[in-house]
């Protein structure tokens, strides 16, 4: 009773954030000292909770520092001009036949190189909202192909804080990661093609008249040097360099070229390094200012924060009676479902597509033991349901951002096509594989909280009470 109590007030303290427009940052602290106390109450000393929380956070020290890099090669871009060279020369190839479809891949191109669906959102994603509704197409449509975009970096970008997250989380290798990303969201990207062009091709849009080109010529110099930061990226990327290094090579070649190209000087682009770009034009402003280091801060602090909350879980065995529930699913309705469905409700209790990550990888981590498989299945359901959940700020932030109405994830199509086409696939090789159904891993999991549960260690959801 009293875990329920503690759980319930820690997502009452979620929902009373997100209602009142507070900061996520105040319920994640909230539920530290919550879930620190429940800890003291089970008779764990100070120094056992602090241990397990250091613990925690030793294992994703490794993602603050890529985040932190991630806030810096941002505005080193936008300082340099890669970005509104790389948007401005978007919004020429844009035809009103493909608006949506084209939406969708310079959306999923740009988020696949600078890693981020919200810094995705706050340029492509604005930029080519513009133009669909210019051209008259449908803004439900628009908003979610652009949504859907934003994302397809967000869960395979080599620079994406969710993937640094699912490996930190799963200990597993990123370009491994990738390869599996790849291969798994080939046909769901394939499918969310098809659809946004014949959908698109029914909207009957008409050509735009909006020059971002002569927009962005008031500040940058619109060279192809512009795109060496972006160069250097993808180069050190295919040849698999560490992805601090390759961030880092990034910066400095954005920095390089910001001083060979703009009037800025090398004490002003370190500024904007750490606090980010602002843009003297308004106009330009609102697609290119962001980014740097103090954008990650809160970003850190959160991931910190809820890496603290698997530690204490594991310490106290709070969430053991939900673990064996879900062991007993994973065994009856199969291991994708299972985590897709555990993932939906973390996503939706927590607000956010980070604690949804550590969440449903701590739950279901029995059921699925294989660390690379666990670590594709995340991919494939936390990083892309959180945008789907209308009050998550994965989802809310980039909508409101692109200015979409909010009914705009439905047309996210690629976002929820993944878990879909997941379920599809192991439904299927269940049934033409009927020993499948008998996951070793799984049962012999389940055979030991069974076994737990006869001497009253845990209880089974389907046992009665006494």
């Amino acid at each position: 009773m009293l875990e329920v109590l503690t759980v319930g007030s820690f997502c009452a303290s979620l929902f009373y954030c997100l209602f009142t427009g507070t900061s996520i940052l105040y319920a994640l602290i909230f539920a530290f000292f919550l879930f620190c106390g429940y800890a003291l109450y089970r008779g764990f000393s100070l120094q056992e909770i602090g241990k397990a929380c250091r613990q925690s956070i030793a294992k994703i020290s490794n993602i603050i520092i890529v985040m932190l890099l991630i806030g810096a090669l941002t505005a080193s871009w936008r300082a340099s001009g890669t970005i509104a060279y790389l948007v401005s020369y978007a919004s020429e190839i844009i035809s009103p036949s493909w608006s949506l479809l084209g939406t969708f891949i310079l959306n999923a191109a740009l988020s696949s190189l600078i890693g981020t669906s919200f810094g995705t959102a706050a340029t492509m994603g604005v930029v080519t909202m513009s133009l669909c509704v210019a051209m008259g197409v449908s803004p439900f449509w628009a908003g979610g192909a652009a949504l859907a975009g934003a994302y397809v970096g967000d869960r395979c970008s080599p620079v994406s804080t969710s993937a640094q997250l699912v490996c930190a989380v799963t200990g597993t290798e990123l370009y491994k990661n990738i390869k599996n990303m790849l291969r798994t969201g080939l046909i769901p990207f394939l499918l969310a093609c098809l659809i946004y062009f014949f959908v698109g091709n029914g909207q009957g849009a008409q050509a735009a008249d909006i020059d971002l080109t002569k927009l962005f010529s008031q500040e940058y110099i619109l060279s192809a040097w512009t795109l060496i930061p972006a160069i250097v990226l993808l180069t050190m990327v295919m040849l698999k360099a560490d992805i601090k290094l390759t961030m880092i090579a990034s910066i400095a070649s954005a920095f390089v070229t910001a001083l060979f190209l703009r009037d800025l000087g090398s004490i002003e682009l370190c500024k904007i390094l750490f606090s980010g770009y602002q843009a003297a034009s308004p106009e330009v402003g609102r697609l290119m200012n962001g980014g740097g280091v103090l954008s990650m801060i809160q970003v850190c602090c959160i991931i910190s924060i809820s890496c603290t909350f698997a530690g204490i879980f594991e310490l106290t065995g709070m969430l053991r009676r939900l673990e064996s529930g879900i062991a007993y699913l994973g065994a009856k309705a199969g291991v994708f479902l299972t985590i897709t469905l555990t993932a939906l409700a973390t996503a939706a209790l927590s607000c956010n597509q980070m604690l949804a990550v550590i969440l449903t990888e701590q739950l279901c981590n029995k059921i699925q033991p294989d660390k690379i498989k666990m670590a594709a299945s995340l991919e494939n359901t936390a990083i892309v349901i959180a945008p789907l959940i209308p009050w998550s700020i994965a989802g809310a932030v980039p909508v409101a951002t692109i200015g979409a109405p909010q009914s705009c994830v439905i047309a996210a199509v690629f976002l929820w096509m993944l878990p879909v086409w997941g379920i599809l696939v192991e439904k299927v090789l269940r049934k033409t594989y009927p020993r499948l159904s008998k996951n070793s891993s799984i049962c012999d999991e389940f055979a030991k909280i069974k076994g737990r549960a006869l001497t009253g260690m845990v209880k089974l959801p389907y046992q009665n009470s006494r």
